[in-house]
């Protein structure tokens, strides 16, 4: 109770302590553009391609030698937790991360596991391809192509893979029971995610490969019907009145063609674990029967023979090298993509392609242009750049746990990255069903997520720093002690106040100028100070002092905007 009064305190107090501000640009405006800081700029690297802040000598070297921003780019490119970053970002679009196991586990023998954990891994499955192909510099048409799926040892068990024996962890290994093998489309979560009513005939399927390789949502287009012709879609037959009506040849023209390939997974309704995960090769010709005018499969007019087949079609389209371009881009410029940006996607699409589709040349391209490094935009045709970007639930919970040690789980699960009981898509993020688009619009929902994360990260702080058995080194209170008052050492809280703000946010606190052009002391400094001595009064702890102190320095609106 004194602590959740203290950390009252403490939120009523942030509106009163100053934002620290934003160092001069590192260049003057060229082409309408003005660049953020090197020190701002390597934030916005780290946060992007790592989920997590530099580190402060980082931060120190970038300040002094600006020219050394094109290598931290290809340091953090192959840092481990830039494939997260990229699993994150791809999710956005295949969005199997929705928390299903899509059966009973304990029909595959895994009665008693952790529910979460096996919906985690199952909802990896098709986002593990694709970071190995990312990870090991693969031509990023492999994700369709490859002869190979992953699975971890929970996978393997569900879905019935081969695992290598003594291995651990996601491995490489490949579907054995017929099944064409076509990358991330010969993957059993992605059919469970997307499956198919019987009237439907793979419909469904078809529109989710054309969205998510191809950017184009059947579902999206406009298509306007007389009121003929919805009298005749309401009392017809449905496959005859598809193949017979104009308005419909408009998508299923291409739909259909599609959809012929993935009778093989048309699973029985009725039946378990088993039979609705099965590949079976002798459905393949079902489309003879269920599609109105017996649709052969094809893509786009080329006949093809199989599902593999369609996939290697579908990997030689360039509307695939644009669309997985812009999937990225708009993952790490935080876009609602337009023909305003057309010019600056074909560049990158260009250093995408000269690589050999290698992802990470790709990324380099975006992250080293001048829109992605802009602190402000002033030409008007500039005006849709967003140069304020907004944090992911993910990144929060990164950023926080280098900080300070403290992740917040549920169950050894991340709260944040897996949208535990909602938190993540109340901070802006996706559950993969009815929330499939992030939102990257400051909302009361991100700053509330901030607030108790900040409070419960300021506590795990205070009280592992102040401990008085405490053998490890400081977290972040390393100027003080818990013996340490205002009256008799502030210098020293002067001195720590100011190092929270550093190691936090990145930057120092601004010192305002008195009459004679002199730095004088950052107001927030006595502001938090006179914030210590309330909470202290209330039951003489340093450490809820200190934790609404750490708590305040965490919620400012810089962390989450960067």
């Amino acid at each position: 109770m004194r602590l959740a009064l203290a950390a009252a305190l403490a939120l009523g107090l942030t509106a009163s302590c100053g934002e620290p501000g934003a160092s001069p640009s590192a260049e003057e405006p060229e082409d309408g553009l003005t660049l953020l800081s090197p020190r701002r700029q390597l934030i916005r690297l780290s946060v992007d391609l790592r989920g997590v802040h530099p580190s402060a000598s980082s931060l120190d070297f970038i300040e002094e030698h600006p020219e050394a921003y094109e290598s931290f780019v290809d340091r953090y490119l192959y840092d481990p937790r830039f494939v997260d970053r990229m699993e994150e970002i791809w999710n956005y679009s295949i969005r199997t991360r929705n928390g299903s196991t899509y059966f009973n586990p304990a029909e595959a023998g895994m009665r008693g596991m952790d529910r979460d954990r096996i919906a985690d891994s199952i909802g990896d499955e098709p986002l593990k391809l694709i970071s190995h192909v990312i990870e090991n510099d693969l031509p990023f048409s492999e994700v369709l192509t490859a002869d190979y799926s992953m699975a971890d040892p929970i996978v393997a068990r569900m879905w019935g893979l081969p695992y290598p024996e003594g291995e651990s962890g996601w491995q490489v290994t490949a579907y054995d029971d017929g099944r064409p093998l076509a990358g991330v489309l010969s993957s059993t979560t992605l059919w469970q995610r997307y499956p198919s009513a019987g009237v439907n005939s793979n419909r469904h399927r078809a529109n989710t490969v054309s969205r998510v390789f191809l950017c184009d949502d059947q579902l999206s287009r406009p298509v306007s019907f007389s009121r003929t012709q919805i009298d005749t879609l309401t009392s017809g037959d449905p496959e005859d009145v598809i193949q017979t009506t104009q308005a419909c040849q408009s998508c299923h023209s291409t739909l259909d063609s599609f959809s012929s390939h993935f009778f093989g997974f048309w699973w029985e309704v009725e039946g378990g674990l088993f039979e609705q995960t099965t590949y079976r090769p002798e459905d393949e010709p079902l489309w003879r029967y269920q599609m109105g005018t017996h649709v052969s499969p094809a893509y786009f007019g080329v006949p093809t023979s199989d599902l593999r087949e369609m996939a290697h079609q579908l990997a030689q389209d360039p509307r695939f090298v644009q669309c997985a371009t812009d999937t990225l881009f708009a993952g790490l410029s935080q876009r609602n993509l337009s023909d305003i940006d057309r010019d600056e996607r074909f560049a990158h699409r260009r250093a995408f392609e000269d690589s050999g589709l290698i992802v990470r040349e790709m990324v380099r391209s975006i992250v080293t242009s001048r829109p992605y490094r802009a602190e402000r935009a002033d030409a008007p045709e500039l005006q849709h750049l967003p140069v304020l970007k907004t944090v992911t639930p993910a990144q929060l919970e990164g950023i926080i746990a280098a900080k300070t040690g403290y992740r917040w789980t549920i169950r050894g699960r991340p709260v944040l990255a897996r949208n535990i009981g909602g938190v993540g898509v109340l901070a802006g993020g996706t559950d993969g069903d009815y929330v499939t688009a992030p939102n990257y619009d400051p909302s009361v929902g991100l700053a509330l997520v901030q607030e108790r994360l900040a409070q419960a990260a300021g506590w795990h702080v205070a009280s592992h720093d102040l401990a008085r058995d405490r053998a490890e080194d400081p977290i972040l209170l390393r100027y003080v002690s818990r013996d340490d008052r205002p009256e008799t050492h502030r210098d020293a809280f002067k001195a720590q106040i100011e190092q929270l703000y550093f190691e936090v946010l990145g930057v120092p606190l601004d010192a305002p100028l008195d009459d004679d052009g002199e730095p004088i002391e950052a107001p927030e400094v006595e502001e938090l100070i006179a914030m210590w001595k309330q909470l202290y009064s209330l039951d003489a702890r340093p450490e809820s002092a200190w934790a609404g102190v750490v708590s305040v320095v965490l919620r400012d609106p810089m962390l989450i905007f960067y």
